[in-house]
């Protein structure tokens, strides 16, 4: 290809190197910026597991206090359940900006809601159980005064009767006390006995009695057995209804810990397969900046090498043509043809009475102007 100038080959050289490199510079900035986001979301996914794994440990301690609240019923058991469920719920915030978690927050919502349930049903049952002891001891105070009357009136059968209602209270207390404790069938059983027993006796003392002052006492006595026996059922129905709510708990227990090792299995299985891939996109990148850099070195200097030669081969011809011309040799045969040094031109001609005609021209801005000839004579 011919070009017109010098300075028009070398705009064209540094204009194709600049393309080749800024090419190659524009390739390398791409890369790092994708290489850069594919470490920025694999650091992401690293921070994410380490979040999940967390949440795991925050639900186990979680229920561990359940398990622990479910035996004891402590405040402190129950502070530490909601805690560590607030710390999960806290996580799961974080993890949804980039996950759907909307089926593993709901299970936790209702985890920690079937818990505060649990909570309310057992401030009701402490309070029950404490009215139960105040109402056993009025129970008892009724019992001893009807003893007390039926001595004054030396009633011994009533007596005897009395006392022995002193002892199913007794009984009661006993085995309701171990109730409260383990929660069993058993010990629920044996109070629920017991006052089988005490109302019995309740029913043969009632035909015992004859005076104004026994069928008084008798009656505040029994009405005092009767509000116990009811608050003792009452606190047999708060307990049993918490039994479904800690089944309930136990299945979601299950669910979610099978949601958060399936969240995070998900999560290590992805990061896995971005690590290597993102080794592979670097190999790549680095391969094809390499190729790239070796490209535009190689064309560079093969434009180089093109412009030096352009320059020194005309000069070379040049040379030896007026040499060839100096020592007298007029029958050189030359074609017109050009050699533009800087901004000077030199022609060649010949003319058709054989005379070598070398004519320097100079170039201006807008046009050429003859500036010297030389012309020698040829004698055939």
């Amino acid at each position: 290809m011919e070009f017109k100038s010098i300075r028009g080959k070398i705009i064209i050289i540094l204009a194709v190197i600049f393309v080749l490199f800024g090419s190659t510079i524009i390739f390398n900035i791409y890369s790092l910026y994708n290489s850069n986001n594919g470490l920025e979301k694999y650091k992401q996914m690293s921070d994410e597991l380490i979040i999940l794994s967390e949440s795991q440990t925050y639900f186990f301690q979680a229920t561990l206090a359940l398990k622990d609240y479910t035996r004891d019923f402590e405040k402190e058991k129950e502070d530490v359940f909601f805690s560590n469920i607030d710390s999960l719920k806290f996580n799961l915030d974080i993890l949804s900006s980039n996950h759907e978690l909307k089926d593993l927050e709901t299970k936790v919502e209702d985890y920690r809601n079937y818990f505060e349930h649990l909570v309310t049903y057992n401030y009701m049952k402490t309070n029950l159980i404490n009215e139960f002891k105040n109402s056993s001891t009025a129970l008892e105070n009724h019992i001893l005064n009807f003893l007390d009357i039926c001595k004054e009136s030396e009633a011994t059968s009533l007596s005897i009767y009395a006392e022995r209602l002193l002892q199913y209270r007794n009984e009661i207390m006993n085995f309701s006390n171990q109730y409260f404790v383990s929660l069993s069938q058993g010990d629920k059983n044996s109070v629920l006995k017991e006052f089988e027993n005490l109302n019995l006796q309740l029913s043969t003392l009632k035909y015992s009695v004859s005076s104004q002052k026994q069928i008084e006492a008798f009656s505040l006595l029994n009405d005092s057995a009767l509000e116990l026996q009811d608050i003792f059922l009452q606190i047999i129905s708060n307990v049993e209804s918490q039994e479904p709510i800690i089944q309930e708990m136990e299945q979601l227990r299950v669910e979610i810990l099978n949601l958060l090792e399936d969240q995070r299995a998900q999560l290590k299985e992805q990061q896995d397969t971005l690590g290597p891939q993102l080794i592979e996109k670097n190999n790549r990148s680095i391969v094809l900046t390499i190729i790239l850099t070796v490209v535009a070195f190689v064309v560079a200097i093969i434009m180089v090498i093109y412009l030096i030669r352009s320059i020194t081969k005309p000069l070379l011809e040049l040379r030896n043509k007026i040499n060839q011309f100096k020592e007298g040799d007029l029958t050189v045969g030359l074609t017109p043809c050009y050699w533009r040094i800087n901004k000077e031109i030199l022609l060649f001609h010949k003319n058709g009475f054989g005379i070598k005609t070398i004519i320097i021209i100079r170039k201006d801005s807008t046009k050429f102007t003859r500036c010297h000839i030389i012309q020698r004579a040829m004698w055939s």
